[in-house]
């Protein structure tokens, strides 16, 4: 079935000269760049990940499937769908326009490309989506997570008190003084010594905005909640990072 959406999806696109695809004939391909999906390596097959000019652009039906998603392909519309569980996003392979599960509509830069007999996606796609995507020039890599995979990870390293591996993995080098870990160990404990264990992340979602990622999460602890909000920069190192109790929250929500 996969085979033959692939399949489908490719002569409608030879088929759509003129519509602003771009069929690929000479993109230089990146040698060695793989890419990561949630922490884990993804296997390629006979794919392939490269660079079209500026952009990095990865196979779509191999990244979304490790993300869960189902990939359909509507002809009477040039339609693709991604769905999972209740989620279902939508785009015209003619259009740099994705309708969100919302039903908001959301753009992107760069175009979607044809290559070997598959559609490839500029990463900015992905972060239209709500992921976060970026390349690491360092590994080569184009490094992608959900919202909650980076927010569970940064609370799990906070939780069991690892803080120079959160330094290591996760703070940017040029970051603010607000990141120093003496300032984080703080905030979290005192923090967690309110609400209680830290039992995982309730609810996390991102936007792209003024070059960095904004992932506004609850936590979930014991006795109570409370919000984490991560600034995260193009290549996923984090920029900024604030913790707050779920009292102060409603506070300042109904002041």
């Amino acid at each position: 079935m996969k085979s033959r959406v692939a399949a489908v999806i490719l002569s409608i696109l030879l088929l759509g000269a003129g519509t602003g695809i771009g069929t690929v004939n000479e993109a230089k391909a990146a040698a060695n760049l793989s890419v990561v999906v949630n922490g884990q390596a993804l296997q390629l097959a006979d794919s392939s990940t490269y660079k079209s000019g500026a952009n990095v652009l990865v196979p779509l039906r191999e990244v979304a499937e490790s993300l869960k998603y189902k990939i359909t392909y509507k002809g009477s519309t040039g339609t693709v769908q991604l769905s999972r569980a209740a989620e279902r996003i939508e785009f015209k392979l003619s259009s740099r326009e994705i309708i969100l599960a919302d039903k908001q509509k959301v753009t992107y830069e760069g175009s979607i490309e044809t290559r070997q007999g598959r559609l490839y996606v500029p990463l900015s796609f992905l972060t239209s989506l709500g992921l976060i995507a970026g390349y690491n020039p360092a590994s080569n890599q184009a490094e992608i997570y959900s919202p909650e995979v980076t927010a569970g990870a940064v609370t799990t390293l906070l939780a069991t008190g690892q803080y120079e591996e959160l330094q290591r993995r996760y703070i940017s080098s040029v970051s603010s003084d607000a990141l120093a870990l003496p300032l984080i160990r703080q905030s979290w404990e005192q923090v967690a010594g309110a609400a209680g264990n830290y039992l995982g992340v309730k609810s996390a979602v991102s936007e792209w905005k003024e070059n960095a990622y904004t992932i506004q999460s609850t936590l979930t602890f014991s006795a109570s909640e409370a919000a984490l909000t991560l600034i995260v920069d193009s290549t996923g190192k984090l920029t900024g990072l604030k913790l707050t109790p779920a009292d102060a929250e409603k506070a300042l929500a109904n002041p």
